[in-house]
C-alpha cells in the first residue's frame, strides 16, 4: 500500500508539472484582431531600408502569425530574427514578440495608419497600413536636400537655409542658414534637421523644435501654427 501511495504521488506531480508547462492557447479580442490584422509596410526612419509585412488572424505559438520575406527582412531588421508573433496591445499597439511570448517591439498608434517604434540604442522605426498609406506618395528623405526658404505667409520670405546631407547622428543631418536670415530664425538656430514620421523636423541646438508638415503644393507649414505661421519651401 506504501509503496503503491509514493506511486499515486509521483504520478500526479508529474502530470500537474506538465500541465502546469503545457503552452494555453492566447485568446486576443477579436474585434481588436480584425482592426489589426492588414498588410504593412516597416520602414526605418529614413524609409531607406522597407520590408513587406502581414499581420494574419491566423493562431502561430503564443501569438499571431506574421508572413513576410525572412531572407530580407531579417537581413534590413535585426530585431526580426527575434520575432515569431504579433499581437494586439494597448490602446491599439501591435506588439511583435517572440517564440517565449515576450515583447520585441512595440508599435504603438500614430496618425493615419502608420505606427511608430522607438527602440533603444537602436532607432525608429514605423509600420504603415496599406489600407490607408500609399508609399509611393510617401516623402522620400533624398527628396528633401538642398536649399528651402523660411517665409511668412504675411510677409514673404525671411530665411534661406539648406538641409543638408551631412550626417550629424541620432538619425539628424545638419542645417546651413544663410547670413541674411531674420533674426527670430538666427535666435531659434536650427542646427539640425530630420525626416519624422512624414515631417521636416528642424533641431536647435538647445533641444527646441520647429516640426512642418506636407500641404499641398510641395508646401510644408508649421506645426502648431502659432505663434508664428512659417512655411517652407523650394526657392
Amino acid at each position: 500500500m506504501r509503496l503503491q501511495s509514493i506511486a499515486s504521488i509521483l504520478i500526479l506531480a508529474f502530470t500537474g508539472a506538465a500541465s502546469a508547462q503545457a503552452p494555453k492557447a492566447a485568446k486576443f479580442d477579436p474585434a481588436d484582431v480584425k482592426l489589426l490584422a492588414a498588410s504593412y509596410e516597416l520602414t526605418n526612419a529614413d524609409s531607406s531600408l522597407t520590408c513587406a509585412v502581414t499581420l494574419d488572424p491566423k493562431p502561430a505559438g503564443s501569438g499571431l502569425a506574421l508572413a513576410l520575406d525572412r531572407a530580407q527582412c531579417n537581413a534590413n531588421f535585426g530585431f526580426l530574427n527575434q520575432v515569431t508573433a504579433w499581437i494586439p496591445g494597448v490602446a491599439g499597439a501591435i506588439l511583435l514578440i517572440g517564440s517565449d511570448g515576450r515583447t520585441v517591439t512595440e508599435f504603438t498608434e500614430g496618425v493615419g495608419g502608420v505606427y511608430e517604434a522607438l527602440r533603444e540604442n537602436d532607432g525608429v522605426y514605423f509600420l504603415a497600413n496599406l489600407q490607408f498609406v500609399d508609399p509611393a506618395q510617401r516623402v522620400q528623405i533624398a527628396d528633401l536636400f538642398g536649399e528651402w526658404v523660411v517665409s511668412l505667409p504675411d510677409k514673404g520670405a525671411v530665411c534661406r537655409l539648406t538641409l543638408t546631407e551631412d550626417v550629424a547622428g541620432n538619425e539628424t543631418f545638419n542645417v546651413r542658414l544663410s547670413p541674411d536670415c531674420d533674426a527670430g530664425i538666427v535666435q531659434f538656430g536650427p542646427a539640425f534637421w530630420q525626416l519624422e514620421r512624414g515631417d521636416i523636423v528642424l533641431r536647435a541646438k538647445g533641444g527646441d523644435v520647429l516640426r512642418f508638415e506636407r500641404q499641398e503644393g510641395n508646401v510644408w507649414a508649421k506645426v502648431p501654427e502659432k505663434p508664428r505661421p512659417l512655411r517652407l519651401s523650394r526657392p
